[in-house]
């Protein structure tokens, strides 16, 4: 599902330079859930944003599903994107001025799809929401928010999910759940999970746990 080859990226660009990561092969794959854990500013969340095609290598491949997104031009990157990964931020980049399910729903669009009748709702509702469809962000609580961000981020049935310190803002109790949401939602979905996470509980949960410093 998951495979970089050669993939050097650094923080000025310069092949040359300092490199925040430089992988020479890597692979996940299809269902997997992939922790990946390391001090701040090891590279998860840069490792992420390469996955997902949001930043460019300095040289390397990332192939998704068989599509080395590195090749391709920006436009046609971000519809492959948008078709096949999901992506909860850390800071859920909902959209203030815009219901729960209007913000599930732009899940949709930024892919250039039909909206799914209904399907917004139904996520919404399995991740404890049902009641909220017409609530905006601000609300929401911090853990309703994380849940709003994860029904979005699986909008399109994405076959990679890509989450970002998911549990990070939230209180324990409120991130176990959440978690568990995750992972309910990624195995229900058939969806290959790679979550960046500082918590090693969170990482022990998704079963395969890789340290950012030595993938190598």
């Amino acid at each position: 599902m998951i495979r970089l080859h050669d993939v050097r990226k650094s923080y000025d660009g310069d092949a040359g330079g300092g490199a925040v990561l430089d992988i020479a092969q890597w692979s996940v794959e299809a269902g997997e859930r992939v922790a990946l854990v390391g001090a701040s500013g090891s590279g998860k969340t840069t490792l992420l944003n390469l996955l997902s095609g949001l930043i460019q290598p300095d040289r390397g491949q990332v192939v998704i599903d068989g599509t080395d997104i590195v090749a391709m031009a920006e436009p046609d990157r971000d519809r492959f994107r948008a078709a096949n990964c999901g992506y909860m931020f850390q800071s859920f980049h909902l959209l203030e001025g815009f219901s729960a399910v209007e913000n599930v729903e732009l899940g949709a669009s930024f892919a250039g799809h039909r909206v799914e009748k209904g399907r917004a709702a139904e996520l919404l509702a399995a991740v404890g929401l049902g009641e909220r469809l017409h609530h905006r962000p601000g609300q929401l609580s911090i853990g309703q928010q994380a849940r709003c961000a994860l029904a979005r981020a699986m909008m399109n049935r994405p076959k990679v999910l890509l989450a970002d310190e998911p549990t990070g803002s939230l209180d324990p109790d409120t991130g176990r759940a959440v978690l568990e949401l995750l992972i309910e939602t990624a195995e229900a979905q058939g969806t290959t999970l790679v979550c960046a996470t500082h918590d090693l509980e969170v990482a022990a949960a998704l079963g395969r746990v890789e340290r950012v410093e030595e993938l190598r």
